[in-house]
């Protein structure tokens, strides 16, 4: 009987043994057999909170930026060499601000926060936008048999060792259609269907006020970013009957903390080829520039009232 419940354990025994190994979100600490490059470009995307949670411990930084995935793509070290100060970028693929207020008490808890940029849209600012990824994340990390026998971690060490052992990198989440075709999905699929039930989500603004007068409690600079997107995208946003919700996010906002709009009709946004997709820029400078390099030729800064 002993016999066969051990036979009957050993290939769970092997997974979790293989997982460790390979350890694809780095939550263990003891092995390197697979490079820090290679679970970035794998494990990252697959749980961005689990990933950047146990990133932040290891190195926490007093600067942070939250988010979404229009924040997610902000290189911090091209803000270090406009600025000379080290940010950590906080902000998650498919982020919501549940998550993102999550993640600020956690980061407040750890180290005393200088600086905290949110990313925010309307997109986003939804009572129906109600993903929260990080508790499962702190658990992973508190548990090493939960992290071991997660779903998620598991395929993340097999597609890690695949491309350890193959040298090919797998692309996670790249849409199988032409550029002009996801455009237009984006605008007529993504946006509707993003936008079909809105309402002010009143829990999330107490929760954001919250954050705000923790900020100002504790001296930190607070400042919301709302990230550009393409003007088919805004116009579709009132063609939907959602302008009115949209202007009453940027007004809540505004009593948050030092405001850069990027998000209205300007050279910029009109500009297809500053895009790589309906909601996001093909690069991050112009909101480096805007936002840590004081330029203002795109952004309406609103300063705390």
């Amino acid at each position: 009987m002993l016999g066969r419940g051990a036979l009957f354990a050993l290939p769970f025994i092997l997974l979790t043994m293989f997982v460790g190994i390979v350890d694809p979100f780095d939550c263990l600490g003891f092995s390197n057999l697979v490079s820090d490059e290679v679970k970035s470009k794998v494990a990252k995307p697959l749980h961005n909170p689990l990933w950047k949670l146990r990133k932040f411990e290891q190195s926490p930084v007093s600067r942070i930026i939250l988010g979404d995935s229009s924040m997610a793509s902000i290189n911090t070290a091209e803000i270090r060499a406009v600025t000379g100060q080290e940010y950590f970028n906080f902000a998650y693929g498919g982020g919501t601000l549940i998550e993102a207020m999550d993640t600020y008490w956690i980061a407040a808890a750890r180290i005393h926060l200088d600086s905290v940029y949110i990313g925010i849209g309307l997109i986003n600012f939804n009572e129906y936008q109600n993903l929260d990824r990080v508790p499962e994340a702190q658990r992973m990390v508190a548990n090493p048999l939960m992290y071991l026998t997660n779903r998620i971690v598991v395929g993340a060490a097999f597609v890690s060792a695949y491309t350890a052992l193959t040298g090919k990198f797998v692309d996670i989440g790249v849409p199988e259609m032409s550029r002009e075709a996801f455009w237009r999905n984006q605008i007529d699929e993504s946006l509707p269907q993003l936008l079909h039930e809105y309402s002010f989500p009143s829990n999330v603004a107490a929760r954001l006020e919250l954050v705000a007068a923790d900020c100002r409690r504790r001296g930190t600079r607070l400042v919301i970013v709302i990230p550009p997107t393409h003007v088919e995208l805004q116009s579709k946003i009132v063609a939907l009957g959602r302008g009115p919700a949209d202007g009453q996010f940027k007004a809540f906002v505004a009593t948050l903390g030092t405001v850069y709009d990027l998000d209205y009709p300007n050279a910029f946004t009109a500009d297809r080829a500053n895009f790589s997709d309906p909601f996001h820029t093909k690069t991050d400078d112009m909101i480096i520039q805007e936002v840590w390099g004081n330029r203002h030729l795109y952004s309406r800064r609103t300063p705390h009232r």
